[in-house]
């Protein structure tokens, strides 16, 4: 056996000439020897080394190992060792380790040495790692990837999701042309999107594959040239996405916009895409004929431009409520100025269209115009609330209007009047002349009143030849100088005869009781006027009472 200071002289002039790390080390760990390119993977000179432990430069996570795999070489007598760990190197950074050591043993079998040869390897372990990934995201991705070789067209390799994506296994399709996933027709087109991919490094391309059992489905692909060392295209690799339910989700979506459109443009009524801003987004015929503009000259337009002003801030109110996410929908009527300018009465109904995140993307309004209907009410409204005979309210309607003033007076402290109108020896002419004559002169009495009582006095026949007025914010000279206007502008009335009425007259002011009081109380003022010889007007006190 040769000595080991000249055997290991030979080794220092061969470890200054390898790319590895080559140390010499006592048996306790210490640098006794190291070779001329630490510097170069270590950031450290050798003189620097010599004469520390190595341990000392371990990372404290792998000392324990490092130990271990040292104190099991001593027990089992073993002539050689390979380890990895981290190495700190000058710059304080680690890096990946992997070293042989070699003990040199006595005549005893004693170690007086250990002869170590390291290297780096980082680059071999991420490599390692990005195969590994590679790996499992080729085997574990839903889409599907092949790779091509590009002199044969032969597929080299394909995942599970391709070869499930074709109704068959990763046997059933390694080895053979990558036509075979495609249809006869797509077959023919490959070398045309190969040459692409040769040209470029990523190109989509649509196209049909077909299932080992016969059935055709769409694929959209990616594509990119795998190339060697001297630019020449060694691989064509490619990623496949299944676009079935793609597909069927686009067919149903054009059917519903389809449907949506017929049922838009079919509607019997008006029917309008609104930005959240009050633009017309997207209107139909109807709504135009409705509020007489074409469909352009609404698409320039806001719904307030066109709505009353009486009606924008309920209306407002309402989008405010859609907006902040307190209502999915609301009805209203409202008025509409058409392009004419006049006002029809239309019945608003509005959703709202959110974007996935709930963020309000547009209003949807339905529009119905209702004038008609709303004049119908109008005319039923005033059949119900008129006189026959004279078109003055009716007693149920004035008395509706009292409570209103008694009202005002209480809350707002304003003065009112109520008159109450009686018509003389009335009976008279109905019994001499028939009850065409006393119609005739209650049409001209009420004329009488109607010319001469505007808004927002009221004046009412409440009965027979009873008629009953409210003058507005007047004192009581005032309210008895119309009342004397009244009972003389009726004296006038029919130039047939004369007629005459008797007059009571009461003010409201303050806290007015109720209007059944009122009424008894100017009641009270009237029939002193007849006892007193008719035809007068007489004024009466709400506070009075009977005796």
């Amino acid at each position: 056996m040769p000595s080991s200071s000249t055997h290991l002289d030979g080794f220092e002039l061969l470890a200054d000439t390898l790319a590895e790390l080559a140390s010499r080390h006592a048996p306790d760990g210490r640098y006794t020897y190291v070779s001329a390119n630490s510097q170069r993977l270590t950031g450290y000179e050798p003189e620097e080394l010599v004469g520390r432990s190595s341990l000392d430069f371990i990372h404290p996570d792998d000392v324990d190992d490092v130990r271990g795999t040292y104190a099991a070489m001593l027990q089992k007598g073993s002539d050689r060792i390979a380890v990895r760990y981290r190495f700190r190197c000058k710059d304080g950074n680690y890096i990946e380790c992997e070293t042989v050591a070699r003990p040199v043993r006595n005549e005893a079998g004693e170690i007086v040495e250990m002869v170590v040869i390291g290297r780096n390897a980082g680059d071999e372990i991420a490599g390692d790692a990005l195969r590994r990934m590679w790996e499992i995201c080729f085997k574990r991705t839903s889409r599907g990837i092949t790779v091509v070789d590009a002199k044969s067209g032969t597929i080299v390799s394909l995942n599970p999701a391709l070869a499930e994506m074709h109704g068959g296994t990763v046997g059933d399709f390694v080895g053979k042309p990558l036509r075979t996933l495609f249809t006869a027709e797509w077959a023919e087109r490959i070398p045309d999107v190969t040459g692409t991919v040769d040209k470029n490094t990523f190109v989509p391309y649509d196209s049909e594959h077909v299932r080992l059992d016969g059935s055709v489905f769409p694929v959209r692909a990616e594509a990119m040239a795998a190339r060697d060392e001297k630019g020449e295209v060694q691989y064509r690799i490619a990623w496949y996405d299944d676009l079935t339910e793609r597909r069927e989700a686009e067919r149903r979506a054009a059917r519903l916009q389809r449907d949506f459109e017929a049922a838009f443009h079919a509607a019997p009524h008006g029917v309008a895409i609104v930005g959240v801003d009050g633009r017309f987004l997207h209107v139909n015929q109807q709504l135009g004929e409705i509020v007489g503009y074409s469909v352009d000259e609404l698409k320039h337009m806001t719904f307030q431009e066109i709505t009353h002003p009486d009606d924008l801030d309920a209306d407002l109110v309402q989008v405010d409520g859609l907006l902040s996410g307190e209502l999915d929908t609301y009805e209203m009527e409202k008025r509409y100025f058409t392009k004419e300018g006049h006002l029809i009465w239309v019945l608003l109904a509005v959703a709202v269209v959110r974007e996935d995140d709930g963020t309000p993307r547009h209003f949807i309004s339905q529009v119905q115009d209702i004038s008609a209907r709303k004049r119908l009410e109008a005319h039923t409204y005033e059949l119900a609330n008129r006189d026959p005979i004279t078109s003055l309210y009716n007693r149920r309607r004035f008395e509706e209007e009292l409570k209103r003033q008694i009202a005002r007076c209480r809350d707002d402290g304003e003065s009112a009047a109520l008159l109450l109108l009686d018509l003389d020896r009335f009976k008279n002419v109905n019994d001499s002349d028939g009850h065409v004559a006393g119609d005739r002169l209650i049409r001209l009495v009420g004329r009488c009143l109607d010319e001469r009582i505007h808004e927002p006095d009221v004046a009412a026949r409440i009965g027979g030849d009873e008629f009953a007025v409210i003058l507005r914010d007047i004192d009581l000279a005032q309210a008895r100088t119309v009342a004397e206007e009244l009972r003389i502008a009726i004296t006038g009335a029919d130039p047939e005869r004369v007629c005459t009425a008797s007059v009571g007259l009461c003010r409201l002011q303050g806290d007015v009781p109720e209007a059944e009081t009122c009424f008894r109380a100017v009641d009270r003022a009237m029939y002193r006027a007849k006892g007193q010889g008719r035809d007068r007007v007489v004024v009466g006190s709400i506070s009075e009472r009977r005796g």
